[in-house]
């Protein structure tokens, strides 16, 4: 098994969006396989619509509620990742995005994707 290159946490509060962001995740993602771990961080609830079962994805329940910031930090606590990633439980991504950022990324750094607006019911870009 490869060593894990990007860790992405998502801090969930139950949002239905949450299981189409990781097809998203999934789908568009080109590194081979083990390099890519998502991390759901429920906090506290769990998704509206049931989380389909893939050894990418991991989930982290907190039994109370620690808001984003504590979530994110379960997450990062868990994540084995060289790189790190944070997003919203409801986002989309481009094909290749997890490379784009991987070498893009130098040590110690911070970077931003470049956003859109999202029809969430359509699930693609809006203009």
């Amino acid at each position: 098994m490869n060593d894990i290159i990007l860790s992405v946490i998502i801090p969930s509060y139950g949002d239905k969006y949450l299981q189409p962001t990781i097809n998203s995740l999934l789908e568009n993602s080109t590194l081979p396989e083990g390099e890519l771990e998502v991390i759901c961080v429920l906090d506290n609830r769990w998704p509206v619509i049931p989380l389909k079962d893939d050894k990418r994805v991991r989930i982290v329940h907190l039994g109370r509620n620690r808001g984003m910031r504590g979530a994110i930090n379960a997450g990062v606590a868990v994540a084995r990742g060289e790189f790190i990633g944070r997003l919203d439980e409801h986002a989309s991504f481009g094909p290749g995005y997890d490379k784009i950022l991987t070498d893009e990324c130098l040590p110690n750094t911070i970077i931003s994707p470049r956003r859109y607006f999202l029809n969430p019911e359509k699930w693609e870009i809006m203009k």
